[in-house]
């Protein structure tokens, strides 16, 4: 618990600077299980519909579907930089998908020729050519503890 409070001090001390809107922490996913992710996304090009954020478990096959989808957190978008927490079953092995609903359809939008048409990134930051990326390349690992992932949004 004392770890927590220091982790909302945190991010509660970034905001006035900018850094992350308080308002955009949902601090109660923190508090519910001891395994979380403080999800920090950068270059929300605007204000413009919602960011949502996907957590996946350790398993290739299930990446980037919707089956595979474990928790699903989704929260007015805000130019810039957000943060909000994504609560883990257990520690284990995971990846984290966000992306910019910017036209708030709840969907994932793609270009005629199937790129993608709206803000994306996932955790660890791959960056692959023509393709999306691989479980393997967004793995990461979550203890009892809360781990801080970082996540730069491509538009």
């Amino acid at each position: 618990m004392r770890r927590l409070r220091w982790w909302i001090g945190l991010v509660a001390s970034l905001a006035p600077m900018g850094g992350i809107p308080a308002a955009a922490l949902d601090v109660s996913a923190c508090e519910q299980t001891a395994s979380t992710m403080l999800v920090q996304v950068q270059g929300v090009r605007s204000g413009q519909g919602t960011l949502v954020a996907e957590l996946y478990g350790d398993n290739s096959e299930a990446f980037l579907r919707k089956a595979g989808r474990l928790i699903r957190e989704r929260v007015p978008a805000r130019p810039g930089s957000m943060a909000l927490c994504l609560p883990a079953p257990r520690p284990g092995v995971y990846a984290v998908a966000v992306y910019h609903d910017e036209n708030d359809n709840r969907k994932f939008d793609r270009s005629w020729i199937g790129l993608p048409s709206e803000g994306y990134g996932v955790s660890n930051n791959p960056r692959p050519l023509f393709r999306a990326p691989t479980h393997s390349e967004s793995a990461i690992r979550v203890g009892t503890g809360h781990r801080v992932v970082n996540i730069e949004l491509r538009y």
